[in-house]
């Protein structure tokens, strides 16, 4: 093809007019300057000027005064469940912990369990069940040692210790903590994950706008479980006796109440003093480990440590 050489030949390229390098000795020069040369014919870049900020950035929060959240949104959750509003509660929170309570008590006991909302259903022990429980338990135990999060080695070493004596209860017994671990589990789990907010981990779990969300969701859920027991405590006839109906086509059956009075064969006051146990001290749990987390927090500001973010860096929850 003709023109193919006028292509390949420098002569007839258009950069001949250009000024020849004196370093190289290039014919035609360059049209981008030589790496040799300090002659450039490149264009000098255009500075940009640097935007002016909208806004001066803020301080980072003293850590005492992010924990003291805490408290406030328990405060909030147990006002908020006293209201027409605080079945909303039970809707969005208390239902998914109160039908976890129940699968996990079962589980724990190597029982088949399936948790869905509004009820949860249980079959027969299994020996898969038992295994996949104390084998996931010790794994997260494991995990916590190796990354030096203490609160992922308690917890489960915890859940094992419930495990093995829930082994060995009568099948009876068993499926009477099933059916207490319903609120009980509410109140438990709500707790425990209200705790999150307090645990200082670069694991995605406790950073930023998730750590809020636990705080949340077990707050609310905590109150709303303890709300029905701490009013049963003087008025009995609060105590919610009676039959449930699920939305998944189960017929109606005794709700957890009159199970553990007719079945179990609790008594009453029996029944509401150990719901109202079990909100004591799961709260009272929450409150030391809130306490302890305020007191590094102080101790670090005295000390002029920078201010840590929590969820972002800064050892586990001791």
């Amino acid at each position: 093809m003709p023109g193919a050489a006028w292509w390949r030949t420098s002569e007839q390229w258009p950069t001949r007019f250009l000024v020849l390098c004196p370093e190289c000795g290039a014919r035609g020069g360059h049209a981008l300057g030589c790496n040799r040369s300090e002659f450039d014919l490149r264009p000098a870049p255009v500075p940009v000027p640097a935007r002016p900020e909208a806004f001066e950035p803020t301080r980072a929060l003293p850590e005492s005064r992010r924990l003291a959240v805490f408290p406030l949104v328990f405060v909030a959750m147990w006002l908020v469940s006293a209201t027409d509003m605080g079945w909303l509660l039970r809707l969005a929170f208390g239902m998914w912990l109160h039908e976890l309570g129940h699968a996990s008590a079962a589980w724990l006991s190597g029982t088949w369990a399936v948790p869905l909302p509004w009820v949860t259903y249980a079959f027969g022990r299994s020996w898969l069940v038992s295994a996949l429980v104390f084998t996931s338990l010790l794994t997260l135990a494991t995990y916590g040692r190796r990354r030096g999060e203490p609160a992922l080695v308690v917890i489960p070493g915890a859940f094992l210790a419930l495990a093995a004596v829930a082994h060995l209860l009568p099948a009876s017994t068993q499926a009477a903590l099933s059916t207490f671990a319903g609120d009980g589990g509410a109140m438990l789990y709500g707790a425990l994950l209200a705790s999150a907010y307090l645990v200082r981990s670069p694991n995605p779990l406790f950073r930023r706008g998730l750590r809020v969300g636990w705080l949340v969701i077990g707050a609310a859920s905590w109150a709303d479980a303890t709300r029905v027991w701490w009013e049963a405590r003087k008025d009995p006839a609060k105590v919610p006796f009676g039959v449930e109906t699920s939305g998944f086509g189960a017929s109606s059956m005794p709700s957890d109440a009159s199970r553990l009075v007719d079945e179990a064969g609790w008594d009453e006051r029996t029944m509401v003093n150990r719901f109202l146990l079990v909100a004591a001290l799961s709260l009272a749990g929450s409150l030391l480990a809130f306490a302890a987390a305020l007191k590094r927090a102080r101790a670090e500001e005295a000390h002029g440590a920078p201010p840590a973010r929590p969820g972002r860096s800064g050892p586990a929850l001791r």
